[in-house]
């Protein structure tokens, strides 16, 4: 126990007792929330989650109920929700968003499939960086929403077109950052495998690929976000389904309700996501959690 904990108890007191043990319980809770790379019981850390959200809904409800801002931007909280009510319960909105939700699917694992292994590659011989690595780089600053005509004349305004928006705002990137994390490997477990008389195509597959899944699949959870954005402005563009579509009809109306609804919704699907990935890679990579990392 350090020795702060058993000054500001007391040299005297009884460890044994329950109030004691709590109180050094507490202490120790209190000073992990400012250390360095320290993590937080899940308690503690879903309780800090939930409170910077009500804080949020907190002032949110302030502004609107003041009347510091009218409600014709910014309607209350009460007002979404019975918006919300309304679209998911009477006016269908649950299929538009299920209809987004396939589309981001569809986009975000075709991109995935491919950069994944095409990131490894890259990052594991300077052959494949050195031959794709500036394409890349360059086709990465290309706004994909500067393509959406395009794609609109070569493909339609089917689920095709949106699929490969979103493919075209997440590949490029996706490849670099997989790229990225492959070539933190550490060289030492590398060039030990090399001395063992590994194969170059054994040392991708057993060595490199193993120890760059962690970071490469927090790769995937970042750029799954980017994913809903480009989404919506597939969908604004040219569509007649998708949360994208519910937000630009609402637009033409003034509906800034509805607008609000389609966001959180987003926003509710994407923090879904994110808490799925986490949950998986728990399973996936528990070494991770028990080194601390």
């Amino acid at each position: 126990m350090s020795d702060s904990v058993q000054t500001s108890i007391g040299p005297g007191a009884d460890w044994s007792a329950p109030a004691t043990r709590k109180a050094v319980a507490v202490r120790r809770r209190r000073s992990n929330l400012f250390a360095v790379r320290k993590g937080l019981d899940k308690a503690t850390s879903t309780a800090m989650s939930l409170a910077f959200f009500a804080v949020l809904l907190v002032l949110w409800s302030a502004v609107s109920g003041l009347g510091l801002v009218s409600d014709f931007f910014l309607p209350s909280p009460l007002a979404v929700l019975a918006t919300a009510r309304q679209l998911y319960f009477q006016d269908g909105f649950v299929l538009d968003l299920a209809v987004s939700i396939y589309r981001v699917g569809v986009g975000f694992l075709l991109a995935a499939l491919i950069a994944v292994p095409l990131g490894l590659l890259m990052g594991s011989f300077q052959l494949f960086r050195s031959m794709l690595e500036p394409c890349l780089a360059f086709m990465r600053y290309m706004p994909a929403t500067a393509f959406i005509p395009l794609l609109v004349l070569w493909l339609g305004i089917d689920d095709a077109q949106k699929f490969s928006v979103i493919f075209v705002g997440t590949f490029f990137t996706l490849t670099l950052m997989v790229m990225v994390s492959t070539l933190s490997v550490p060289i030492a477990l590398i060039e030990s495998a090399m001395m063992l008389g590994a194969s170059p195509a054994r040392l991708v597959r057993k060595v490199i690929l193993p120890a760059a899944k962690p970071a490469i699949f927090n790769d995937l959870r970042i750029v799954l976000g980017w994913a809903w954005t480009y989404i919506v402005i597939a969908e604004i563009v040219a569509a007649s389904s998708g949360v994208g579509y519910v937000i630009l009809k609402a637009s033409r109306y003034m509906d800034t309700a509805t607008i609000f609804v389609g966001i959180i919704s987003i926003g509710l699907v994407g923090l879904t996501s994110d808490l799925l990935f986490i949950a998986a890679g728990r399973r996936l990579f528990p070494y991770l959690q028990r080194s601390g990392s």
